[in-house]
């Protein structure tokens, strides 16, 4: 069983221009207890793009919805392939073209990131496209899966709405499953990793997912986690949007995934 928390909170600049939140973070468990998986993804939209927001919660909810499908269409453990991380992608991407013509809109008015993870018992799967990162611990040993992915000048890098995305995208296959799981925006980054050591900053990480592990009351850790990613030291240290989810595999207790 999994449980997790996760949190999409405006940074400093938004919140001087009156503007929403561009990031979007969701988890599920997909399947059953024997063969199901958690999903989990999280996306940053574009500050430049005028709907990045909502791109970012097509593509979260558009990836796990696809997930979830492919679990109950299967029931079967460790059946997750890179072509299907490939293919729910082409879908999700698919789905933003559908509303930018709806609307009458340029695609790149949908730009936004994507960071996902499928952690079965026996498979787990990670997937990025653009910046922000995944860290994944098991047996004791904690990394960062993909190192965020920055473009050739400042505040650049790539995204689903690209006409490259195939090319940027990148799938990691993994055998057996993880611990604990970690997915967040490129906000949260200078907190969250070692720069010098491409390494995550064990200080950060450790104290989150021992509190994810010991609380009893999620809604509760919710609030203090909202509460932390708007405190004046985090927001001092980047005023762009922030997201953080953090997930982490429960023993032999009720399932409960946010």
């Amino acid at each position: 069983m999994w449980r997790s928390i996760c949190q999409s909170v405006p940074g400093r600049r938004h919140l001087i221009d009156d503007a929403r939140c561009q990031d979007y973070g969701l988890a599920r468990f997909a399947g059953d207890a024997a063969r199901g998986a958690l999903v989990a993804c999280v996306s940053d939209g574009a500050g430049t793009a005028a709907l990045g927001g909502h791109g970012a919660r097509v593509v979260c909810e558009s990836v796990v919805k696809l997930a979830g499908e492919h679990f109950e269409a299967t029931r079967t453990r460790a059946t997750v392939q890179a072509s299907d991380v490939i293919e729910w992608c082409r879908e999700a991407r698919r789905i933003i073209e559908d509303a930018a013509r709806h609307r009458q809109q340029p695609l790149r008015d949908y730009a936004s990131t994507l960071c996902g993870a499928v952690i079965e018992a026996r498979r787990s799967v990670f997937f990025q496209i653009g910046d922000g990162a995944i860290v994944a611990r098991r047996h004791g040993a904690i990394g960062v899966v993909f190192w965020p992915q920055s473009g050739e000048y400042l505040n650049t890098t790539s995204f689903l709405t690209s006409d490259d995305y195939l090319a940027r995208l990148q799938v990691c296959v993994i055998d057996g499953g993880f611990a604990d799981v970690a997915l967040f925006t490129d906000g949260v980054e200078r907190l969250a990793l070692q720069f010098d050591a491409q390494t995550p900053h064990l200080p950060f990480f450790l104290p989150l997912f021992a509190g994810v592990r010991a609380a009893s009351d999620v809604d509760s850790l919710n609030g203090r986690l909202r509460q932390f990613l708007t405190s004046e030291s985090v927001a001092a240290k980047n005023d762009d949007d922030k997201t953080l989810l953090l997930a982490c595999r429960i023993a032999d207790e009720v399932r409960h995934v946010a």
